[in-house]
């Protein structure tokens, strides 16, 4: 028999039973990840939740996925989407690939020293809320979180004006899982803009997002799409 992806997400997986959650726990502010969070820390898979990635998608506020085919995606309905055109020297490639001279030219500007950590977390209260944190700004009160991204010429204009709000909803949802206060964004424009952004805290905004993405993911656990483009997922 086959079954949708909500119908999986509602029955329990015999593999995973007794496996334990994460969840996000309080630390001091001078705490760290644990130094091997890929060995220390259960996986989550993308398909159950949604990840800071998903975030602007979610709210029909991603310039480059739509509410739908991220519905498509969380449903299990990846087959009947056209295919992303894969290159191996795509602009996804060379922002992963740049991404630690970016963190490092940030450290040079800026003085703050930062740590790759790659852990995955689970929001404590909205378990289909998760995010990955790359990277840590160490011993530092006034930022905890780093972004670093290089942005290709054709996107750089979303940028003229400063943080696109596709950015800042997934920072936003980052700050919401972690319980961080500020995140630093780092992007290098056009292979040479390199532009640092301070996004903070706003637990006003960040409330309207969780229950945003709380309503589209109601939507993928009762196998229903999401509203089309015209009619995005309200923020209020």
């Amino acid at each position: 028999m086959i079954h949708t992806r909500a119908e999986r997400l509602r029955t329990p997986d015999a593999s995973s039973a007794g496996r334990a959650r994460l969840h996000l726990v309080a630390m001091p502010a001078a705490d760290r990840w644990p130094e091997t969070p890929e060995t220390s820390q259960p996986s989550i898979s993308p398909e159950t939740g949604i990840g800071h990635l998903d975030a602007a998608a979610a709210l029909g506020r991603d310039p480059f996925k739509s509410p739908i085919r991220l519905w498509m995606e969380k449903t299990g309905r990846q087959d009947l989407l056209h295919p992303k055109q894969l290159q191996d020297e795509g602009p996804g490639y060379w922002s992963r690939l740049l991404e630690p001279i970016v963190a490092a030219h940030y450290t040079q500007r800026t003085g703050r020293k930062v740590r790759k950590v790659h852990a995955t977390l689970q929001h404590p209260k909205h378990p289909w809320m998760f995010a990955t944190i790359a990277r840590e700004v160490v011993a530092s009160c006034e930022v905890q979180l780093l972004e670093c991204l290089c942005v290709g010429m054709n996107v750089a204009p979303l940028w003229a004006d400063g943080v696109p709000e596709y950015m800042r909803l997934r920072v936003l949802h980052l700050l919401a899982v972690t319980g961080k206060q500020a995140a630093d964004v780092a992007v290098l424009l056009g292979g040479e803009d390199l532009q640092i952004y301070r996004i903070e805290r706003d637990e006003a905004e960040i409330a309207r997002l969780i229950r945003a993405q709380g309503a589209f993911w109601r939507g993928v656990e009762l196998d229903r799409a999401p509203p089309a483009r015209d009619d995005e997922v309200p923020m209020s």
